[in-house]
Protein backbone atom coordinates (compact mmCIF):
# COMPACT_ATOMS: atom_id res chain seq x y z
CA UNK A 1 0.00 0.00 0.00
CA UNK A 2 1.33 2.99 -1.06
CA UNK A 3 2.33 6.13 1.41
CA UNK A 4 -0.01 9.27 1.12
CA UNK A 5 2.40 12.25 1.65
CA UNK A 6 2.02 16.27 1.83
CA UNK A 7 4.54 18.17 1.48
CA UNK A 8 3.52 21.96 2.36
CA UNK A 9 5.82 25.12 2.39
CA UNK A 10 5.14 28.57 1.36
CA UNK A 11 8.46 28.70 -1.21
CA UNK A 12 7.68 25.85 -4.04
CA UNK A 13 10.96 25.33 -4.48
CA UNK A 14 11.32 23.78 -0.96
CA UNK A 15 8.69 21.24 -1.70
CA UNK A 16 10.03 20.17 -4.63
CA UNK A 17 13.30 19.69 -2.94
CA UNK A 18 11.78 17.85 -0.21
CA UNK A 19 9.88 15.62 -3.05
CA UNK A 20 12.60 14.61 -4.93
CA UNK A 21 14.62 13.58 -1.83
CA UNK A 22 11.67 11.95 -0.19
CA UNK A 23 11.05 10.31 -3.90
CA UNK A 24 14.57 8.85 -4.34
CA UNK A 25 14.94 7.49 -0.30
CA UNK A 26 11.35 5.80 -1.02
CA UNK A 27 12.00 4.39 -4.05
CA UNK A 28 15.47 2.64 -3.12
CA UNK A 29 13.23 1.30 -0.27
CA UNK A 30 10.93 0.07 -2.88
CA UNK A 31 7.99 1.58 -0.85
CA UNK A 32 5.04 3.05 -3.11
CA UNK A 33 4.07 6.51 -2.81
CA UNK A 34 2.11 9.17 -3.23
CA UNK A 35 2.72 13.36 -3.22
CA UNK A 36 0.80 16.61 -2.83
CA UNK A 37 2.25 19.52 -2.67
CA UNK A 38 0.69 22.29 -1.16
CA UNK A 39 1.69 26.37 -0.77
CA UNK A 40 -0.31 27.14 2.31
CA UNK A 41 -1.69 26.02 5.35
CA UNK A 42 -5.38 27.16 4.65
CA UNK A 43 -4.98 25.00 1.11
CA UNK A 44 -3.79 22.19 2.80
CA UNK A 45 -6.40 22.11 5.72
CA UNK A 46 -9.33 22.26 3.04
CA UNK A 47 -7.84 18.90 1.24
CA UNK A 48 -7.31 17.11 4.66
CA UNK A 49 -11.43 17.50 4.62
CA UNK A 50 -10.98 15.13 1.76
CA UNK A 51 -7.86 13.04 2.59
CA UNK A 52 -6.16 11.80 5.32
CA UNK A 53 -2.82 11.60 4.70
CA UNK A 54 0.04 8.86 6.42
CA UNK A 55 3.14 11.61 6.26
CA UNK A 56 3.12 15.69 6.42
CA UNK A 57 5.89 17.51 5.82
CA UNK A 58 5.16 21.29 7.48
CA UNK A 59 6.80 24.10 7.35
CA UNK A 60 6.64 26.57 10.63
CA UNK A 61 6.41 29.92 9.22
CA UNK A 62 3.44 30.59 6.58
CA UNK A 63 2.43 34.68 5.91
CA UNK A 64 -1.10 33.51 7.35
CA UNK A 65 -1.89 29.90 9.62
CA UNK A 66 1.45 29.08 10.71
CA UNK A 67 2.60 25.46 11.08
CA UNK A 68 1.82 24.99 14.41
CA UNK A 69 -2.26 26.10 13.86
CA UNK A 70 -1.82 23.68 11.20
CA UNK A 71 -1.03 20.72 13.52
CA UNK A 72 -3.22 21.78 16.06
CA UNK A 73 -6.29 21.74 13.44
CA UNK A 74 -4.80 17.92 12.35
CA UNK A 75 -4.61 17.27 16.52
CA UNK A 76 -7.66 19.02 17.52
CA UNK A 77 -10.02 20.00 15.18
CA UNK A 78 -9.92 16.88 12.84
CA UNK A 79 -9.05 14.61 15.80
CA UNK A 80 -6.44 12.96 13.63
CA UNK A 81 -3.66 10.98 16.11
CA UNK A 82 -2.46 8.90 13.45
CA UNK A 83 -0.95 10.77 10.74
CA UNK A 84 2.53 11.49 11.43
CA UNK A 85 4.11 14.85 10.94
CA UNK A 86 7.41 16.01 10.54
CA UNK A 87 8.04 20.19 10.76
CA UNK A 88 11.05 21.91 9.11
CA UNK A 89 12.22 25.17 10.00
CA UNK A 90 14.71 27.32 9.53
CA UNK A 91 15.58 27.47 12.90
CA UNK A 92 15.48 25.52 16.10
CA UNK A 93 13.71 27.22 18.80
CA UNK A 94 10.09 25.74 18.05
CA UNK A 95 11.26 22.32 19.55
CA UNK A 96 8.77 23.24 22.65
CA UNK A 97 6.03 24.70 21.40
CA UNK A 98 5.34 21.30 18.86
CA UNK A 99 5.15 19.07 22.27
CA UNK A 100 1.08 19.07 22.25
CA UNK A 101 1.10 18.18 18.16
CA UNK A 102 3.45 15.38 18.90
CA UNK A 103 5.28 15.59 15.38
CA UNK A 104 7.40 12.65 14.68
CA UNK A 105 10.71 14.65 13.82
CA UNK A 106 11.60 18.69 13.65
CA UNK A 107 13.96 18.73 11.12
CA UNK A 108 16.27 22.55 10.75
CA UNK A 109 16.88 23.57 7.24
CA UNK A 110 19.06 23.18 4.87
CA UNK A 111 17.99 19.89 4.63
CA UNK A 112 20.22 16.76 4.15
CA UNK A 113 19.34 13.11 2.94
CA UNK A 114 20.16 11.54 6.15
CA UNK A 115 17.50 13.69 7.82
CA UNK A 116 14.68 12.65 5.59
CA UNK A 117 15.78 9.02 5.58
CA UNK A 118 15.78 9.18 8.79
CA UNK A 119 12.06 10.31 9.08
CA UNK A 120 11.21 7.71 6.82
CA UNK A 121 12.85 4.89 8.95
CA UNK A 122 11.16 6.98 12.24
CA UNK A 123 7.82 6.56 10.14
CA UNK A 124 8.20 2.86 9.28
CA UNK A 125 8.93 1.77 12.63
CA UNK A 126 5.67 2.98 13.85
CA UNK A 127 3.76 1.62 11.22
CA UNK A 128 5.08 -1.45 12.26
CA UNK A 129 4.21 -0.91 15.78
CA UNK A 130 0.88 0.15 14.22
CA UNK A 131 0.11 -3.17 12.58
CA UNK A 132 0.33 -4.70 16.14
CA UNK A 133 -2.71 -5.56 18.29
CA UNK A 134 -3.11 -6.00 22.26
CA UNK A 135 -5.11 -8.98 22.57
CA UNK A 136 -7.02 -9.70 25.72
CA UNK A 137 -9.65 -12.67 27.02
CA UNK A 138 -13.03 -11.97 28.51
CA UNK A 139 -15.05 -14.94 29.57
CA UNK A 140 -14.86 -17.50 26.97
CA UNK A 141 -13.46 -15.20 23.82
CA UNK A 142 -10.56 -13.98 22.71
CA UNK A 143 -10.35 -10.34 21.24
CA UNK A 144 -8.06 -7.84 20.30
CA UNK A 145 -7.67 -4.08 19.46
CA UNK A 146 -4.95 -2.27 17.36
CA UNK A 147 -2.46 -0.86 19.66
CA UNK A 148 -2.03 2.58 18.12
CA UNK A 149 -6.14 3.02 18.79
CA UNK A 150 -5.43 2.77 22.34
CA UNK A 151 -5.79 5.79 24.10
CA UNK A 152 -5.50 4.74 27.64
CA UNK A 153 -6.06 1.85 30.14
CA UNK A 154 -7.90 2.33 33.62
CA UNK A 155 -7.69 0.20 36.88
CA UNK A 156 -10.94 -0.45 38.66
CA UNK A 157 -10.01 -3.47 41.22
CA UNK A 158 -8.97 -6.70 38.97
CA UNK A 159 -10.67 -4.90 36.48
CA UNK A 160 -9.07 -3.41 33.46
CA UNK A 161 -11.45 -0.63 31.41
CA UNK A 162 -9.11 -0.44 27.68
CA UNK A 163 -10.43 2.86 26.15
CA UNK A 164 -9.67 3.70 22.39
CA UNK A 165 -10.64 6.26 19.99
CA UNK A 166 -13.74 4.45 19.32
CA UNK A 167 -14.94 2.08 21.91
CA UNK A 168 -14.30 1.00 25.54
CA UNK A 169 -14.21 -2.69 27.24
CA UNK A 170 -13.20 -4.66 29.93
CA UNK A 171 -11.25 -7.69 31.17
CA UNK A 172 -9.61 -9.07 33.96
CA UNK A 173 -5.37 -9.11 34.27
CA UNK A 174 -3.10 -7.19 36.42
CA UNK A 175 -2.63 -3.26 34.99
CA UNK A 176 1.41 -4.35 35.56
CA UNK A 177 1.11 -7.00 33.03
CA UNK A 178 -0.55 -5.08 30.71
CA UNK A 179 2.43 -2.53 30.89
CA UNK A 180 4.92 -5.15 29.92
CA UNK A 181 3.23 -5.86 26.96
CA UNK A 182 2.31 -2.18 26.19
CA UNK A 183 5.49 -0.61 26.87
CA UNK A 184 7.36 -0.53 24.12
CA UNK A 185 4.63 1.44 22.20
CA UNK A 186 4.70 4.41 23.96
CA UNK A 187 2.70 4.18 27.09
CA UNK A 188 3.73 5.46 29.81
CA UNK A 189 2.41 4.17 33.56
CA UNK A 190 1.88 7.28 35.42
CA UNK A 191 -0.44 6.05 38.33
CA UNK A 192 -1.34 2.47 40.13
CA UNK A 193 -4.59 2.82 38.34
CA UNK A 194 -3.79 4.28 34.87
CA UNK A 195 -1.63 3.91 32.25
CA UNK A 196 -1.61 6.03 29.37
CA UNK A 197 -0.65 6.15 25.21
CA UNK A 198 1.51 8.90 24.78
CA UNK A 199 0.32 10.18 21.53
CA UNK A 200 -3.09 10.92 22.95
CA UNK A 201 -2.03 13.27 25.53
CA UNK A 202 -3.05 16.71 24.87
CA UNK A 203 -1.72 18.82 27.89
CA UNK A 204 1.30 17.63 30.30
CA UNK A 205 1.63 19.19 33.71
CA UNK A 206 4.05 18.39 36.75
CA UNK A 207 1.02 16.27 38.50
CA UNK A 208 -1.33 15.35 35.61
CA UNK A 209 -2.34 15.12 32.18
CA UNK A 210 -5.39 15.53 30.03
CA UNK A 211 -5.79 13.38 27.38
CA UNK A 212 -7.38 13.88 23.71
CA UNK A 213 -10.92 13.09 24.87
CA UNK A 214 -10.64 15.45 27.76
CA UNK A 215 -10.14 12.83 30.33
CA UNK A 216 -7.44 13.92 33.14
CA UNK A 217 -5.59 11.97 35.01
CA UNK A 218 -3.16 12.38 38.10
CA UNK A 219 0.72 11.67 37.90
CA UNK A 220 1.66 10.18 41.21
CA UNK A 221 3.76 11.93 43.31
CA UNK A 222 6.23 8.27 43.44
CA UNK A 223 6.22 8.36 39.53
CA UNK A 224 6.42 12.20 38.63
CA UNK A 225 10.81 11.86 38.27
CA UNK A 226 10.44 8.84 36.05
CA UNK A 227 7.61 9.91 33.94
CA UNK A 228 9.41 13.27 32.77
CA UNK A 229 12.49 11.16 32.38
CA UNK A 230 10.54 8.93 30.02
CA UNK A 231 8.95 11.92 27.70
CA UNK A 232 12.53 13.02 27.50
CA UNK A 233 13.34 10.00 26.16
CA UNK A 234 10.75 9.88 23.71
CA UNK A 235 10.67 13.86 22.79
CA UNK A 236 14.80 13.16 22.24
CA UNK A 237 13.92 10.35 19.53
CA UNK A 238 10.84 12.18 17.97
CA UNK A 239 12.01 15.37 18.00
Amino acid sequence: MDIKIAICDDINEMCVCIENKVEGILKNKSIGYEIDIFNSGEELCRMLDEIRYDLIFLDIEFPKMDGIEIGKYIREIKKDNITQIVYVSGRKKYAMELFQVRPIDFIVKPLEDKQLERVIDIYIDIMGGMKNFFEYRKSYSHKKVELYKIMYFIRDNRKVTVVTSEEKDAFYESLEKVYERVKQYGFLFIHKSYLINYRYIETIRYDSVTMTDGTEFSISQSRRKEIRKKLMEIMSREL
